[in-house]
């Protein structure tokens, strides 16, 4: 009897926390990369590749929020309904946005 025990050694990659988004930097291009790295060390005063995704997402989800909850204020719904409706409609807005930022940041 022979036992053979193997050990899958996964390629470790290097994430970071880039507004909100953990990112692989090895996923983005070289000049992705470089402005990430760069808005991480000097904050604000550099330009923010996700900007306009940002803005975006504030104003759609806004939108959206406020379209949902005067729907459901007009067909009586109880302040629970509400509630859990806007929170599944922000998770989902949350997972859109965030799949839209890594293609944007991997450039795919």
């Amino acid at each position: 009897m022979v036992t053979i025990i193997a050990t899958i050694l996964m390629p470790t990659t290097q994430t970071t926390l880039f507004r909100g988004v953990e990112v692989e930097l090895d996923r983005c291009s070289e000049q992705t990369r470089r402005n990430i790295e760069t808005a991480l060390k000097r904050g604000t005063n550099t330009p923010n590749p996700l900007a306009d995704l940002e803005a975006l997402e504030e104003r759609i989800t806004a939108e959206a929020v406020g379209e949902l909850a005067a729907l459901m204020l007009a067909c009586n719904a109880s302040s629970d309904e509400i509630e859990d409706a806007l929170c599944e409609l922000r998770t989902y807005m949350d997972e859109h946005f965030l799949q839209r930022k890594l293609v944007r940041l991997y450039e795919r």
